[in-house]
């Protein structure tokens, strides 16, 4: 008898515990779900705003597709949406302000006044619903997520040596490459499938060199070369892919042999000259080919290295006080602009 009251005792004690810690319960469970989901979108919305801040840093006056030839997707607010699977914010905003600016209220400065150098910044708003009626019924049924991004506008591709020019003063002009810098894969990120847009279109390498690995909607997370190498636009080749992959090892490129000049054969009617007889003198002195020295202050640190290549010089000859990945905006070079020098052997350092 004692033993069965005593059966009954615990079995109404363990509904009890279970009334006061199913509600706690159930309260975590729901939480739990709507945070992840809220979560997930936070960081949906922050990836489009890097999106649209990466591509109206080449495109600033193209906000919205209400602006003539910006049509969607050629567009700010069209990268964000694209990035949000079709999500239209509840709210946008792309400006343009000054270098430097690290507080961006007001209005910024004019969209078609944006110029390379300047801050493109995009901000944006969307709505979220919650889907647990226990926590819609202590915070509300939907909340509104808000994330921005800016970058450096960056338009010209001039500046990174997008013609071929010729050294000033050389006896013998020979083209310079047109030099181009590879882009940072991992902002956004870069999908797989936008990654060839982003090295042609935005970075101004060909398009056929750049292969791709893994499906097109996951993210970029390796790249064969390093952000903000300068190179080659017609030649530089690149793997990007959505898992790590061993570095390749680069296959030197034979140098090309070169093919003997034909003997010249005299007409049975023609009479060798005379020899001529080598007088020892003074040799004639070989002209060292001139460059002008670029203007490099104003200029990223990458982007200076590049000028500094197309005027002709080399490019192991130029220096920066500290290391490009740094890519601070050069304030001062070791010589002035529009001095002429060697190209081979000048040397140059600049600093910030």
């Amino acid at each position: 008898m004692l033993a069965a009251r005593l059966r009954r005792y615990r079995r109404g004690q363990s509904l009890v515990e279970l009334a006061i810690v199913l509600p706690v319960l159930l309260l975590l469970t729901a939480g739990a779900i709507d945070l992840g989901r809220a979560f997930f979108g936070a960081i949906n919305l922050e990836n489009a705003v890097k999106e649209g801040a990466f591509f109206g840093a080449r495109s600033p006056e193209c906000s919205t597709d209400s602006i003539t030839d910006c049509d969607d997707p050629a567009n700010v607010e069209a990268r964000v949406e694209t990035e949000l699977h079709g999500t239209d914010p509840s709210s946008f905003q792309a400006k343009c302000f000054d270098p430097g600016t690290v507080t961006f209220t007001g209005s910024g400065k004019a969209l078609a006044d944006c110029e390379d150098g300047d801050i493109y910044y995009v901000r944006a708003q969307i709505p979220f619903t919650l889907i647990t009626p226990i926590i819609s019924n202590l915070i509300g049924s939907s909340i509104t997520l808000t994330s921005d991004a800016s970058a450096v506008v960056l338009t010209s591709f001039e500046q990174l040596g997008g013609e071929v020019a010729f050294p000033s003063g050389s006896t013998s002009p020979t083209p310079v490459l047109a030099m181009c810098t590879v882009p940072d894969f991992s902002l956004g990120p870069t999908k797989i499938g936008d990654a060839e847009d982003v090295w042609a279109t935005n970075a101004g390498f060909e398009r056929s060199n750049i292969t791709t690995v893994g499906p097109g909607g996951q993210n970029v997370q390796w790249q064969s070369l390093p952000a903000f190498t300068v190179g080659p636009c017609v030649s530089t080749t690149i793997i990007v892919s959505n898992t790590p992959q061993a570095t390749p090892t680069p296959v030197p490129t034979p140098a090309p042999t070169a093919t003997p000049s034909p003997t010249p054969t005299l007409a049975p009617s023609q009479t060798p000259g005379p020899t001529p007889t080598v007088v020892p003198g003074t040799p004639t002195p070989v002209p060292v080919a001139q460059c002008t020295v670029p203007t490099l202050t104003g200029f990223k640190v990458t982007v200076a290295q590049a000028r500094w290549v197309q005027a002709g010089f080399t490019a192991a000859n130029f220096s920066a006080v500290r290391p490009p990945n740094s890519d601070y905006t050069v304030s001062s070079q070791s010589i002035a602009s529009g001095a002429s020098r060697p190209c081979l052997t000048t040397t140059i350092q600049v600093d910030n």
